[in-house]
C-alpha cells in the first residue's frame, strides 16, 4: 500500500489576506504580458456558517485595467513570492470600471 501526501490547501482566507493590494500577473497566450490583476478583497461569503466538515468557502475580488477585459474562464495567476495559482475567473459588472479599473469574481467553495 502507497502512503498518499495531502496537498494543503492554498484557498484558505488566511492564505490569501496577507495578499491584498499585490499585483498578479496572468501568463496567457491570450492576455497582454502587462496585464495585472490586483487583489482588492479575500473574504469567507459563509460568514463562519460553513459546515465545520467541509472546506470554508472563499471569495476573491480583483481589479484589472478597464479595457481590455479579460474573457470568463480559467487562468494561471502569480506573483512574486507565490507562484502559480490556477482558478476560474469571472467579469463582474463594474459601474465604476473606468474610473477603477473591472473588477472579477473568483469564488471557491
Amino acid at each position: 500500500m502507497t502512503e498518499t501526501t495531502a496537498v494543503p490547501d492554498i484557498f484558505t482566507l488566511e492564505n490569501w489576506t496577507p495578499w491584498i493590494g499585490k499585483e498578479f500577473s496572468v501568463p496567457h497566450p491570450n492576455v497582454a504580458a502587462d496585464f495585472k490583476l490586483r487583489l482588492t478583497q479575500a473574504y469567507d461569503p459563509s460568514k463562519g456558517a460553513s459546515h465545520p466538515k467541509f472546506r470554508k468557502p472563499l471569495t476573491l475580488l480583483f481589479r484589472g485595467p478597464s479595457d481590455p477585459i479579460l474573457v470568463e474562464g480559467f487562468y494561471e495567476i502569480e506573483a512574486d513570492g507565490m507562484g502559480v495559482v490556477g482558478m476560474h475567473i469571472t467579469p463582474t459588472l463594474t459601474p465604476d470600471r473606468e474610473e477603477n479599473g473591472m473588477a472579477y469574481h473568483v469564488a471557491f467553495n
